[in-house]
Protein backbone atom coordinates (compact mmCIF):
# COMPACT_ATOMS: atom_id res chain seq x y z
CA UNK A 1 0.00 0.00 0.00
CA UNK A 2 1.56 3.25 -1.07
CA UNK A 3 0.26 5.53 1.67
CA UNK A 4 2.56 7.97 3.35
CA UNK A 5 2.58 8.53 7.07
CA UNK A 6 0.26 11.53 6.71
CA UNK A 7 -1.78 10.40 3.70
CA UNK A 8 -5.44 9.54 4.04
CA UNK A 9 -5.93 6.09 2.51
CA UNK A 10 -8.53 5.84 -0.24
CA UNK A 11 -10.36 2.54 0.28
CA UNK A 12 -12.95 0.83 -1.89
CA UNK A 13 -15.13 -1.35 0.30
CA UNK A 14 -16.70 -4.61 -0.73
CA UNK A 15 -20.42 -4.87 0.02
CA UNK A 16 -19.75 -7.51 2.68
CA UNK A 17 -17.96 -4.98 4.90
CA UNK A 18 -21.15 -2.93 5.18
CA UNK A 19 -23.27 -6.03 5.72
CA UNK A 20 -20.84 -7.23 8.40
CA UNK A 21 -21.27 -3.98 10.30
CA UNK A 22 -24.96 -3.26 9.74
CA UNK A 23 -26.08 -6.83 10.45
CA UNK A 24 -23.55 -7.15 13.27
CA UNK A 25 -22.08 -10.38 11.91
CA UNK A 26 -20.17 -11.60 14.93
CA UNK A 27 -16.85 -12.60 13.40
CA UNK A 28 -16.43 -9.37 11.39
CA UNK A 29 -18.62 -6.79 13.14
CA UNK A 30 -16.11 -5.05 15.42
CA UNK A 31 -13.49 -4.69 12.70
CA UNK A 32 -15.98 -3.45 10.10
CA UNK A 33 -17.41 -1.02 12.64
CA UNK A 34 -13.95 0.34 13.45
CA UNK A 35 -13.23 0.87 9.75
CA UNK A 36 -16.48 2.79 9.31
CA UNK A 37 -15.67 4.89 12.39
CA UNK A 38 -12.29 5.68 10.85
CA UNK A 39 -14.13 6.87 7.76
CA UNK A 40 -16.53 8.96 9.77
CA UNK A 41 -13.74 10.77 11.63
CA UNK A 42 -11.78 11.31 8.42
CA UNK A 43 -8.82 8.97 8.96
CA UNK A 44 -9.64 7.12 5.74
CA UNK A 45 -11.60 7.90 2.58
CA UNK A 46 -14.29 5.26 1.99
CA UNK A 47 -15.85 4.45 -1.38
CA UNK A 48 -18.68 2.26 -2.65
CA UNK A 49 -20.43 2.02 -6.01
CA UNK A 50 -24.02 3.09 -6.67
CA UNK A 51 -24.91 -0.50 -7.53
CA UNK A 52 -23.55 -1.70 -4.19
CA UNK A 53 -25.80 0.81 -2.45
CA UNK A 54 -28.88 -0.64 -4.14
CA UNK A 55 -27.61 -4.14 -3.35
CA UNK A 56 -27.38 -3.13 0.30
CA UNK A 57 -30.96 -1.90 0.29
CA UNK A 58 -32.09 -5.26 -1.07
CA UNK A 59 -29.90 -7.37 1.24
CA UNK A 60 -30.59 -5.45 4.44
CA UNK A 61 -34.34 -5.29 3.78
CA UNK A 62 -34.37 -9.06 3.19
CA UNK A 63 -35.56 -8.70 -0.37
CA UNK A 64 -37.52 -5.49 0.01
CA UNK A 65 -39.67 -6.24 3.05
CA UNK A 66 -41.59 -3.02 3.61
CA UNK A 67 -41.46 -3.20 7.40
CA UNK A 68 -37.64 -3.22 7.28
CA UNK A 69 -37.24 -0.37 4.80
CA UNK A 70 -37.41 2.59 7.24
CA UNK A 71 -34.59 1.15 9.38
CA UNK A 72 -32.50 0.19 6.33
CA UNK A 73 -32.90 3.59 4.70
CA UNK A 74 -32.03 5.38 7.95
CA UNK A 75 -28.86 3.29 8.31
CA UNK A 76 -27.78 3.98 4.74
CA UNK A 77 -28.55 7.70 5.05
CA UNK A 78 -26.21 7.71 8.04
CA UNK A 79 -23.46 6.09 5.98
CA UNK A 80 -23.86 8.59 3.15
CA UNK A 81 -22.56 11.31 5.44
CA UNK A 82 -19.06 9.87 5.15
CA UNK A 83 -19.06 7.16 2.48
CA UNK A 84 -18.45 8.33 -1.09
CA UNK A 85 -20.51 6.78 -3.87
CA UNK A 86 -19.15 6.46 -7.39
CA UNK A 87 -21.39 6.09 -10.39
CA UNK A 88 -21.63 3.11 -12.66
CA UNK A 89 -22.26 3.78 -16.32
CA UNK A 90 -22.32 1.98 -19.62
CA UNK A 91 -18.53 1.70 -19.85
CA UNK A 92 -18.29 -0.01 -16.46
CA UNK A 93 -21.12 -2.39 -17.32
CA UNK A 94 -19.53 -3.23 -20.70
CA UNK A 95 -16.24 -3.96 -18.94
CA UNK A 96 -17.79 -6.47 -16.54
CA UNK A 97 -19.72 -8.10 -19.38
CA UNK A 98 -16.38 -8.78 -21.07
CA UNK A 99 -14.53 -9.96 -17.98
CA UNK A 100 -13.63 -13.52 -17.18
CA UNK A 101 -13.94 -12.95 -13.42
CA UNK A 102 -16.34 -15.42 -11.83
CA UNK A 103 -18.28 -12.74 -9.94
CA UNK A 104 -19.44 -9.66 -11.86
CA UNK A 105 -19.84 -7.55 -8.71
CA UNK A 106 -16.26 -8.29 -7.64
CA UNK A 107 -15.03 -7.44 -11.14
CA UNK A 108 -16.93 -4.16 -11.00
CA UNK A 109 -15.50 -3.29 -7.58
CA UNK A 110 -11.98 -4.06 -8.81
CA UNK A 111 -12.40 -2.02 -12.00
CA UNK A 112 -13.84 0.97 -10.13
CA UNK A 113 -11.14 0.80 -7.46
CA UNK A 114 -8.48 0.82 -10.19
CA UNK A 115 -10.15 3.70 -12.05
CA UNK A 116 -10.26 5.87 -8.95
CA UNK A 117 -6.73 4.87 -7.92
CA UNK A 118 -7.81 3.41 -4.60
CA UNK A 119 -5.03 2.39 -2.27
CA UNK A 120 -6.78 -0.87 -1.45
CA UNK A 121 -9.95 -2.92 -1.60
CA UNK A 122 -11.27 -3.96 1.80
CA UNK A 123 -13.32 -7.16 1.99
CA UNK A 124 -14.15 -9.95 4.39
CA UNK A 125 -13.61 -12.47 1.59
CA UNK A 126 -10.19 -11.94 0.01
CA UNK A 127 -10.55 -15.07 -2.13
CA UNK A 128 -12.93 -13.13 -4.38
CA UNK A 129 -10.13 -10.73 -5.33
CA UNK A 130 -7.21 -13.08 -5.93
CA UNK A 131 -6.71 -11.57 -9.39
CA UNK A 132 -6.66 -7.98 -8.15
CA UNK A 133 -3.95 -5.69 -9.42
CA UNK A 134 -4.22 -3.53 -6.29
CA UNK A 135 -3.84 -4.42 -2.62
CA UNK A 136 -6.70 -6.34 -1.01
CA UNK A 137 -7.05 -6.58 2.78
CA UNK A 138 -9.58 -7.70 5.30
CA UNK A 139 -10.21 -5.08 7.99
CA UNK A 140 -7.76 -6.55 10.49
CA UNK A 141 -4.96 -6.77 7.91
CA UNK A 142 -5.60 -3.16 6.97
CA UNK A 143 -5.34 -2.07 10.61
CA UNK A 144 -2.09 -4.01 10.97
CA UNK A 145 -0.67 -2.32 7.88
CA UNK A 146 -1.68 1.10 9.15
CA UNK A 147 -0.06 0.36 12.51
CA UNK A 148 3.16 -0.67 10.77
CA UNK A 149 3.17 2.46 8.62
CA UNK A 150 2.05 5.01 11.19
CA UNK A 151 3.08 3.48 14.50
CA UNK A 152 -0.46 3.93 15.83
CA UNK A 153 -2.16 0.85 17.26
CA UNK A 154 -5.45 0.48 15.47
CA UNK A 155 -7.55 -2.25 16.92
CA UNK A 156 -10.66 -3.44 18.56
CA UNK A 157 -9.44 -2.27 21.96
CA UNK A 158 -10.12 1.32 20.85
CA UNK A 159 -13.81 0.48 20.48
CA UNK A 160 -14.20 -0.99 23.94
CA UNK A 161 -12.58 1.77 25.91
Amino acid sequence: MSIGKQGRPRLFLDTNVFVDCLQQRERFFESARLLLIMGKVGEVELWISATQMTDLIYILSEGGRKQLMPRVMASLRGLRGFVNVCGVGADEIDAILETDWQDAEDALIHNLACQMRADAIITSNKRDFQRSSIDVFDCDEFFQRMQEMRGIPYGIARLRS
